[in-house]
């Protein structure tokens, strides 16, 4: 259901419609809530004066009856979020929307709280525009509600500047960032208590990072780099009791993912760079939280030491880079990952394995790599570039004093191919770069 319809509007126009208002606009009507997920009812259900009044008014059964209702579906929500059902998580959040347009009207804080909800959601779910129209909205009616330069405010505005960058306009994404960014940081001059100067902390390391995601796509190097190394500065000093490798890190503290994945863009800029000694550095710390919140088969994980394999490689250090790369591969291959995604570990494998000079891995690999291209397509340029290594491979190992027994599939290989293939030819045996998207940081959906 579109917004419009859910605010009882003729039409809530897109920012990529013809006759929006400007960017400029939105911003200066800005106002957001994203509450906490453990925030109390009572402060979840604040309001003005006025509206306060008229909860009292209310017959508190029906109230009880009501929030309770609304629990139901947030948490409905949620799971549905977590699952990845968007569509699902969507009916709830507008169903929210709905009962709380029907109680308190548009201008009430709780509805631009369900608006942001509404809009992370669409985001998930790839419906930029529909995300765009909750989220302006979200921001229009909390900024009147709360204030300009209320906190909550920063959030949705976040929540634009992501939209923004999704729909790659880069230029609009940094003006919304850096609106947020100075909300950010005029907040934090007003903490006092050292846990609310952290909380801070870490939202201005957010918003940061996600300027430096705008300019990693465009491919502004050193800009990008600037912001990451700034937030990841940020982070460090609020996990400084636990950013300590020999104790290992406390990774039920909120906020050490979203570090570990500040780390990894800041090793991607690295490698754009083409500095791999700092990219190793980098990405190694990053692995080792995602290890411990996440697992070793995460796809987050996996992501990681395959950039950490290139940036090895790319040193000529392709021992270590073989040590990633069998991590990817030992997840993978009992995995229900697609042969294309086995395939691809496989070639690295092969690649470092021959680079090395290590033909008895070598080989043992190659068989694994030309099983399951041979499911694919046996006939595939690919699958003929793979036996044709094979022979050449093999020739190498029926040269050594002994003959292992991994050779002996391959023996018609080298009978065929003749002394024109003695030789490893690697030409066709790159390891490329990963094709890495940076990370951004959003907030939670959070109960309205």
């Amino acid at each position: 259901m579109k917004v419009g319809e859910l605010l009882g509007r003729q039409e809530v126009k897109s920012k990529m419609s013809e006759g929006k208002r400007s960017l400029e606009d939105t911003m200066a009507s800005s106002s957001d809530d994203d509450d906490e997920a453990n925030s109390r009812l009572s402060s979840l259900s604040a309001s003005t004066g006025d509206d306060m009044t008229s909860i009292g008014d209310e017959d508190s059964e029906d109230m009880e009856h009501f929030e309770r209702s609304l629990r139901q579906k947030h948490a409905k929500a949620c799971k549905a979020m977590a699952n990845g059902v968007y569509d699902i998580a969507l009916q709830e959040f507008e169903a929210i929307l709905s009962e709380l347009l029907a109680r308190f009207g548009e201008k009430h804080e709780r509805v631009g709280a369900a608006l942001h909800n509404v809009a992370i959601a669409n985001l998930r779910a790839g419906s930029l525009d529909d995300a765009m129209d909750a989220i302006e909205e979200a921001i229009k009616i909390r900024s009147r509600a709360l204030g300009r330069s209320h906190p909550k405010v920063a959030d949705s505005l976040v929540e634009l500047g992501i939209i923004l960058l999704s729909m790659e306009e880069h230029t609009d994404s940094l003006k919304v960032f850096d609106r947020a960014l100075r909300l950010r940081r005029a907040e934090h001059a007003d903490l006092v208590a050292q846990e609310d100067i952290d909380e801070n902390s870490l939202k201005i390391a957010k918003v940061l990072n996600n300027m430096g995601c705008v300019n990693y796509e465009r491919q502004f190097l050193d800009e990008a780099k600037q912001s990451f190394e700034e937030a990841v500065s940020l982070q460090k000093k609020v996990f400084r009791n636990m950013f300590n490798l020999s104790v290992g890190y406390d990774t039920s503290s909120p906020g050490i993912l979203t570090m570990a994945s500040t780390m990894c863009n800041l090793g991607y800029v690295a490698i754009e760079q083409g500095d791999f000694s700092s990219a190793v550095k980098t990405l190694l710390t990053s692995l080792k939280i995602q290890k411990a919140v996440l697992g070793q088969s995460n796809k987050l994980v996996q992501s990681t030491l395959d950039n950490l394999g290139y940036a090895s490689a790319m040193q000529n250090n392709y021992e270590q880079a073989l040590t990633y790369y069998n991590e990817i591969w030992i997840t993978q291959k009992e995995s229900n990952e697609t042969n294309e995604e086995k395939i691809h570990t496989l070639r690295k494998l092969v690649t470092g394995c021959a680079r090395i000079e290590d033909y008895n891995r070598c080989f043992s690999y190659l068989e694994n790599l030309e099983d399951l291209q041979a499911e694919i397509d046996p006939d595939s340029r690919d699958a003929h570039l793979t036996r044709k290594l094979m022979g050449e491979v093999n020739y190498q190992l029926l040269k050594l004093p002994s003959l292992s027994d991994k050779t002996n599939r391959a023996v018609g290989f080298a009978l065929c191919i003749g002394e024109t293939e003695e030789d490893v030819d690697l030409d066709e045996w790159v390891i490329l770069k990963p094709e890495n998207t940076s990370k951004m940081s959003g907030h939670r959906v959070t109960h309205a």
